[in-house]
């Protein structure tokens, strides 16, 4: 059963909105395709008792929107201003969902337990952030593949062994942010791929076909070193450029939770750092022209195919198409060192020539540049 939240009544409470929904019964999920991230917000828990379980369902699929909507804006904002956030009421809320999901629903006589999958219109939302005045990133990086290796009596350890912090890895889930963590299955062809030592020194000739497998833009080693009273993280990201090393402590006896603590910790400032670097500052709709050097069509259709998962471009203009060349102009929000490095997550390299912006694929043969004057 597929719907689309956009063409139905809009009923004045969003209880009721589920409640024409789901008149067909308890017994089938709502199955909707949804759009790509970051306007997505996956598993969301909802649990609700009733007197009947059509009716727990009824609220506890309300509940779930509400949930949605709160982890959307969190997402996509600082932690700092997370107290200025929008409060969106029921009404409010209709026009900003545009689809949902229900997936391992569980029923009783009067108890509904399921998860939810909730898809958002994008220009809703931002205009929604852009009028409170709240500084905001809708910019979804590339993936980065963790590799969780742990000291055992001064061997590292990855795959192989006892790994209580690739544990305490697996028990956070990091992978629907806007900077996404996501960890190795751990199988044969990844203990074949990469050993403990090769991923402390830094082997790029295991690291990168690693990072392809999972499709992830860099890889981040981190290296945990229990001790009496902490554990020491060294977490060294390889990806474009040099390496960055950081070291992290925590104090505490190293049990699995004080592991847990640690990876929510690094999880939050990985997605920190990030907002930080995208944050939408300026609600000032700007334009860029940009030569695209092409050395035939399948180049332009990859170029175009890219710029649409790009969230920032807001549309694109051709000025002038070739087989060897195109003339564009791209409308966004920002500046261009903050577009520059959105299109990066696509594998679009911007760069500032002498006489212009020059577009390009990730790994193509370009028009020699200038050093690009944001980076």
């Amino acid at each position: 059963m597929s719907l689309g939240l956009g063409g139905l009544v809009r009923p004045a409470a969003l209880v009721l909105l589920v409640a024409l929904l789901y008149v067909g019964g308890v017994g089938a999920p709502l199955v909707v395709a949804y759009a790509a991230e970051p306007f997505t917000v996956v598993g969301v828990p909802v649990d609700a008792t009733a007197d009947s379980a059509s009716t727990a369902r009824v609220s506890a699929l309300a509940q779930g929107q509400r949930d949605a909507i709160q982890s959307l804006l969190q997402r996509m904002t600082l932690i700092s201003d997370w107290p200025r956030l929008p409060k969106v009421d029921d009404p409010a809320l209709l026009d900003l969902v545009q689809g949902f999901e229900v997936n391992d629903e569980r029923t009783s006589a009067t108890r509904y337990i399921a998860k939810l999958t909730v898809v958002f219109k994008r220009e809703q939302i931002r205009a929604l952030l852009r009028s409170s005045g709240v500084p905001f990133t809708d910019t979804l990086a590339r993936p980065t593949l963790v590799l969780p290796i742990v000291r055992a009596g001064g061997l590292p350890v990855l795959f192989q062994g006892a790994n209580p912090w690739r544990d305490a890895w697996a028990k956070v889930d990091a992978s629907d942010a806007l900077a996404p963590l996501v960890q190795p299955k751990g199988d044969d062809s990844d203990q074949n791929a990469i050993s403990a030592e090769q991923a402390l020194s830094g082997d790029l000739g295991r690291l990168d076909p690693l990072a392809r497998r999972y499709g992830a833009g860099s890889v981040l080693v981190a290296d945990a070193n229990p001790g009496a009273t902490a554990v020491q993280v060294t977490l060294t990201r390889y990806g474009a450029g040099l390496p960055q090393t950081i070291v992290e402590s925590y104090s505490g006896t190293p049990t699995p939770d004080l592991m847990v603590q640690a990876v929510q910790s690094i999880v939050t400032k990985f997605e920190e750092e990030w907002k930080r670097q995208t944050i939408l500052r300026s609600d000032t709709k700007v334009t860029l022209d940009v030569s695209v050097p092409l050395t035939g069509v399948q180049d332009w259709l990859d170029v175009r195919k890219r710029l649409d998962r790009a969230n920032e471009v807001q549309s694109v203009e051709i000025r002038s198409l070739t087989r060897s060349d195109a003339e564009l102009t791209l409308s966004y929000y920002g500046d261009p060192a903050r577009l520059v490095l959105a299109l990066a997550q696509v594998e679009l390299v911007l760069r500032q020539r002498d006489n212009g912006w020059d577009l390009g694929l990730a790994g193509r043969p370009r028009t020699p540049v200038t050093a690009p004057a944001a980076q």
